[in-house]
């Protein structure tokens, strides 16, 4: 595009953005950046972004900023969140210079009469892969920093759980905004949903519970409730055979191959993260576990379930489920593609195990937790989803294919924590061991 006077400098934008908590390539180096296109809404700019790393790779991101000589973040600004609103209220369109930007409504929009002036905003702490603003505290609204071309599955699982299904354990989308480049495809930028405002974070009410023996045995039953309702989402996913991106689809041998395949990759990657240190795992039970699930179902699922996507109300004992977007470092049509929903429950599992591993200094963990709080998830899990054919047809089928996913989610997080958290990587060994333990066992059962 052409170079407009009123966007910051190149070298200073590349600058900032290099020191933002969103900025996914932070042991790289920004060599180049080129504004693709500045969308004007409200006292700022929606600009897209693309930046050439030192290793080669480029990436797009969305950078909302405010107009004036300050590089300032637009997010938080409550004129510039309004401005926002009223265009997904509206289901209206601003042009830029190579695309347009849309607001898409949705059933819960509870603002088709005009958004309210003041309009409170609240910034939320704590994440790093993208922005989100609390409004009027009736919305979140979560900005998309990092961009894929395609409809980011967030919106997509939302929209459908909100307007095709009755299911309700999961915050129902307002809408999102997108960017439609001309003859190219569309981006999703940001989705609205409703505020959960007695939910609390998953992941810290479990640690809390840890730090004192009892709460931490009385927060078992709650972990059966948890399994209930992902079993239920799984079920409410697999609803809709008229709807080509949610109908389920037949697993076949093709399917199971190209899955092991790709595990046994992950597991090479694990071994050389731990190279003298090395764990051993006979491929041969990673496709002898997988093979209950041929002529079962491959749906829709989370495609990233750990504690830290669930919200948990106190005053109901009840569960949310959050965050669709699958594992952000993966393509999106990736994400978007329909695999085995046991996938959800390993990840719940491991999550569990980094949970024990994971609680305040000085508490007691009671020494069965894990294996209680498993039990009881899984529990749960078949009570809601019960014979549905997206799972295999024999318990110990179940648990053989369960702990391939585990085995695949703990390599995984060895990658992870050896080149983030290097003191952390025994968390995820032990868990690798543990699995491949199990598979041995579960998949000589369902072979």
């Amino acid at each position: 595009m052409t170079r407009d006077d009123s966007l910051p400098r190149p070298d200073a934008l590349a600058a900032w953005i290099a020191g933002q908590r969103w900025f996914a390539a932070k042991t790289r180096r920004i060599r180049g950046l080129a504004v693709v296109d500045a969308v004007r809404l409200g006292p700022g700019s929606v600009l897209l972004v693309d930046l050439e790393l030192d290793d080669g790779r480029r990436d797009r991101y969305a950078i909302p900023l405010l107009a004036g000589e300050e590089i300032r973040d637009a997010l938080g600004d409550a004129a510039f969140c309004h401005a926002l609103m009223s265009l997904l209220a509206q289901g209206a369109t601003i042009a830029g210079d190579r695309g347009d930007m849309a607001g898409v409504p949705a059933a819960a929009l509870p603002w088709r009469d005009g958004v309210p002036t003041p309009l409170g905003v609240r910034r939320l702490g704590g994440e790093q892969s993208n922005t989100s603003v609390v409004l009027a505290d009736t919305l979140v609204v979560k900005h998309f920093r990092k961009l894929a071309q395609g409809v980011n599955p967030d919106a997509e699982i939302t929209r459908f759980l909100t307007e095709r299904t009755s299911f309700r354990h999961t915050p129902r989308l307002a809408g999102h905004v997108e960017y439609r480049e001309r003859r190219t495809a569309t981006t999703t930028l940001a989705v609205a949903q409703e505020l959960v405002a007695d939910g609390r974070d998953g992941w810290q009410w479990i640690l809390e519970q840890l730090a004192d023996p009892a709460r931490a045995v009385a927060a078992v039953p709650a972990l059966r409730r948890l399994g209930q309702r992902i079993g239920e989402l799984h079920r409410a996913l697999a609803s809709d055979p008229a709807e080509p991106a949610f109908a389920p689809e037949p697993i076949g041998a093709a399917d199971v191959a190209s899955w092991v395949d790709a595990i046994i990759a992950q597991l090479g990657a694990a071994r050389a993260a731990l190279g003298s240190d090395a764990v051993t795992v006979d491929s041969g039970s990673v496709r002898r576990g997988l093979a209950p699930i041929v002529g079962r179902q491959k749906i829709r699922h989370h495609g990233d379930f750990h504690l830290g996507q669930t919200l948990y109300r106190q005053s109901a004992r009840d569960w949310m489920i959050i965050d669709f977007e699958g594992e952000p470092l993966r393509p999106l049509d990736e994400r978007r593609r329909k695999h085995v929903a046991l996938r959800d429950v390993a990840g719940l599992l491991r999550s569990l195990d980094y949970a024990a591993a994971s609680a305040p200094t000085g508490a007691v963990v009671p020494e069965d937790w894990n294996a209680r709080a498993g039990q009881a998830f899984v529990e749960g899990y078949h009570a809601a989803a019960g014979t549905a054919s997206f799972l295999p047809e024999s318990d110990v089928a179940f648990r053989s294919v369960v702990a391939v996913f585990e085995l695949e989610k703990a390599a995984y997080e060895i990658v992870y924590e050896a080149n983030n958290r290097p003191d952390w990587i025994a968390i995820p060994k032990r868990g690798l061991l543990s699995a491949a333990a199990r598979l041995g066992r579960e998949a000589a059962g369902a072979a």
